[in-house]
C-alpha cells in the first residue's frame, strides 16, 4: 500500500465487497469454457496446424487481462490517516490516481444500493461529499452504516478545539494571555532577585 500511497499512521482502510472479485472471476471462467468448446468443434471439422496455438494464446490473454482487472478491483483503497482521507484508484497496468482531501471539508456521507445484485450481496457505494458540492465516489463496499460512521468519527476526534486532538490551534488571543503571563512572571522573579541584591550590598 505504501508503494503507491505516502500516508502515516493509517486508523482504517475501506475496500471493495468480494463479490466484485466473484462476479469477475465467473465472467472470465465462462469466457474460457466458450473458448474451449469452440476449439473443440473448430478442431473436429478443420484440421489446422496453427488453431491449437492461435486458441492457447487467445486463452493465455484473457486470463492476463483478468490477473489485471482483478489487481485494478483489489489495489483501490480508501484510506483514513492521521493527515486526512486519501482515496486511490488504479485503473490500468501503470495508471492510477490519488484523491487527498482533510477530514474538516467533509460535510455529508452517504449510501446507495442501485441494482437487485447489490441487495443480494449486500454491497452499498458510499459518497464522500465536501465543500463546495464536491463528490468523491466509491463504489461496492461492505457495512456502508459503519464505515460512513468511522469517517465522521475521525473528522470529529481531528476537529480543531477537540479534546485529545495534537493538532489543535492555539488562538492569537489564548498566545497574548500566555506572553504576557509569562512576562509577569518573569518581571517579578527579576525585581525580586534586585531587591535581594540590594539589601545584600547594603549589609
Amino acid at each position: 500500500m505504501k508503494r503507491y500511497v505516502k500516508v502515516d499512521e493509517i486508523f482504517h482502510v475501506i475496500w471493495h465487497n468480494a463479490s466484485v472479485f466473484i462476479k469477475l472471476t465467473l465472467r472470465t471462467l465462462l469466457f474460457l469454457l466458450v473458448l474451449y468448446v469452440l476449439f473443440i468443434v473448430l478442431d473436429k471439422y478443420m484440421i489446422r496446424p496453427y488453431l491449437p496455438w492461435f486458441f492457447g494464446i487467445l486463452g493465455i490473454g484473457f486470463f492476463i487481462k483478468y490477473i489485471i482487472d482483478f489487481l485494478n478491483i483489489y489495489l483501490d483503497w480508501l484510506i483514513l490517516s492521521a493527515g486526512g482521507i486519501t482515496m486511490f484508484m488504479r485503473e490500468w497496468l501503470f495508471e492510477y490516481k490519488t484523491d487527498f482531501f482533510e477530514r474538516s471539508k467533509i460535510e455529508t456521507v452517504t449510501n446507495s444500493q442501485n441494482s437487485f445484485w447489490d441487495k443480494l450481496f449486500s454491497r452499498w457505494n458510499i459518497s464522500i461529499k465536501l465543500e463546495h458540492g464536491i463528490e468523491y465516489p466509491f463504489e461496492n463496499i461492505n457495512d456502508p452504516k459503519r464505515e460512513a460512521e468511522k469517517i465522521l468519527k475521525y473528522k470529529a476526534q481531528f476537529a480543531p478545539g477537540t479534546p485529545g486532538n495534537k493538532w489543535i490551534p492555539i488562538a492569537d488571543e489564548k498566545m497574548s494571555i500566555i506572553a504576557e503571563a509569562l512576562s509577569e512572571v518573569v518581571k517579578e522573579y527579576m525585581d525580586k532577585k534586585t531587591e535581594q541584591e540590594n539589601e545584600e550590598e547594603n549589609y
